[in-house]
């Protein structure tokens, strides 16, 4: 028998994998797509490695003449998650922010923001994140309007105030010496600037994993885990159901019972300690699937960051395709956060023509942009020959937890391969809707502080699903959270979680990945404590 089973291999399970490892300790870990070679694999074009339906890095089994595999969705327009070691770190832009440490403050979390730090630091230096040094163009607009909007530069970690910063991302830093006809390693070292940071980033080519310039967990993570030799990793094992037995009264994990999406072959995996690791969706659905016995936080209490996309178009080229996708952002505790998305063409195309509230032909009253929502006929071609010209702010709100969002198990479809399949529900409350209508107006100040001649705002109708959390969230109460302070499930013993669906809460905006990672870290420390001291 193993010492740790881990489900998952994305943001946070690659974590918790390394540091139970090498503490000398066995670990298993189980990722239901499949394991991706940068240098081969990844193409950088948009519609070979995003696509929904047989990009590269969907979520869906790794033959991708196969069906992806389904969601029903309430509320929710649409749910961007890769499959594959590396999780969605394959997608991320890199952005490794902290949490606002005011969302520390309303008791949702179960300890003190100053009990993540040295998680914070852990991780930062591992993978390793550092301050941007140099803006791209893009992201120099966007510094130079929000310098013209009244906010401050700032390069804290710790943000308690509005302001703006370069970011912290885990990207390599930049290339000191590239050409057009060389990107390759040894002759280059480091980020390329290629914009291509959401297609999976397969630069400096020919490079060991570990000089890849993305930190995503399949070149960071995952190889340090496996490297103790104490690391087996399990591509296209799709867990089934966690295995339980009853003993005094309690119940305790065992184990996980797997597919492989390949032979379809069913095997089951016992362990010591047990841990989810599968996503904010995946997570609970494996619980309700298992028939474990809840808490009042199990599949409850989602948060994402109710994101919308506010568009400008400027009178020179602004190059969205140069530089890593986000290299500047701008904080409003209390609301959000905004960055500069570097988008791709087909990207851009999206946010324009699609998933928006109404028409940009209807009256906008007085909003500071000119149009929103769905664009058609002769103005989105014009709009669409403006692409070099653009620059797209994402919009990342302080999402207010609803207890009535959240991932069951669909009555309404019938079950797959694996069980049956989630439902995601989510609907923002008014707080959040105001809160993301005051980010949007900041996005159309800093544009036209900036000098856009003209403002598009998505305004995204129906939840566009990124950073999805707080499914499975950590706490005190059984009644609100499905484990404890230490990320054990308060009603099955021996049953971990160590991803996004842990968190509390909704961080104030902040991307998630860093603070997963960090929780991870911190996890991984209980479970020794607990188990194996």
């Amino acid at each position: 028998m193993i010492d740790i089973l881990i489900v998952g291999a994305g943001g946070g399970g690659p974590v918790a994998a390394y540091e139970l490892a090498r503490a000398g300790l066995s670990v298993t870990l189980l990722e239901a797509g499949r394991w991706n070679d940068p240098d081969r694999d990844y193409t950088r074009l948009e519609d070979d490695m995003g696509s929904l339906l047989d990009g590269r890095l969907r979520w869906g089994p790794g033959d991708r003449a196969k069906s992806p595999w389904t969601r029903r969705r309430d509320g929710v327009g649409l749910i961007l998650q890769c499959a594959g070691v590396g999780g969605t770190t394959l997608h991320y832009n890199g952005i490794s922010p902290r949490a606002y440490p005011a969302a520390f403050e309303n008791g949702e979390w179960p300890f003190d923001y100053d009990e993540l730090l040295p998680f914070y630091e852990q991780v930062e230096e591992f993978l390793p994140v550092a301050l941007v040094s140099d803006l791209a163009t893009k992201d120099a607009i966007f510094a130079e309007g929000c310098e013209g909007a009244g906010l401050k530069r700032s390069e804290t970690k710790e943000v308690t105030e509005d302001m703006w910063r370069p970011c912290h991302n885990a990207i390599l830093p930049i290339a000191q010496s590239m050409t057009a006809d060389s990107l390759r390693w040894p002759e280059v070292d480091g980020c390329t600037m290629c914009g291509h940071c959401l297609q999976g980033c397969p630069n400096p080519q020919g490079a060991p994993l570990e000089r890849k310039a993305k930190r995503a967990t399949n070149v960071s993570y995952v190889p340090a885990a496996v490297e103790t030799g104490r690391c087996e990793v399990m591509p296209n094992a799709f867990a089934t159901a966690i295995l339980q037995e009853e003993i005094g009264g309690r119940f305790r994990a065992r184990g996980v019972r797997y597919r492989d999406t390949d032979s379809g072959e069913v095997r089951e995996i016992e362990a010591r300690v047990t841990v989810l690791a599968a996503g904010a969706i995946e997570s609970p659905r494996l619980w309700l699937n298992s028939g474990l016995p809840q808490s009042g936080g199990v599949g409850r209490y989602l948060t994402t960051h109710y994101q919308d996309f506010v568009t400008g178009i400027f009178p020179n080229e602004t190059h969205p395709d140069v530089g890593q996708v986000t290299m500047a952002r701008a904080d409003f505790p209390g609301q959000g956060t905004i960055f500069t998305q570097g988008f791709g063409p087909q990207s851009y195309a999206a946010v324009l023509l699609a998933g928006g509230k109404g028409f940009w032909d209807e009256p906008t009253g007085d909003e500071p942009w000119d149009v929103q929502g769905k664009m058609y006929g002769a103005a989105a071609n014009r709009l669409m020959t403006e692409y070099s010209h653009s620059l797209t702010i994402t919009i990342c709100t302080d999402d207010e937890a609803d207890a009535s969002n959240g991932v069951a198990l669909a009555d309404d479809w019938p079950a797959d391969e694996h069980g049956a399949i989630p439902k995601v529900t989510y609907h923002p409350t008014t707080t959040t809707v105001e809160r993301e209508s005051f980010l949007a107006r900041r996005a159309a100040e800093i544009l036209r502080a900036a000098g856009a001649r003209e403002v598009h705002r998505s305004n995204m109708a129906a939840a566009f699903l990124t950073h999805i959390m707080s499914t499975l969230r950590i706490g005190t109460d059984p009644s609100t959270s499905a484990c404890d302070a230490g990320g054990e499930a308060h009603t099955v013993e021996r049953l971990f979680v160590a991803d996004s669906a842990a968190l509390a809460n909704g961080l104030g905006g902040p991307n998630p990945t860093l603070t997963v990672q960090a929780l991870a870290a911190r996890t991984a420390g209980e479970i020794s404590r607990r188990y194996f001291g």
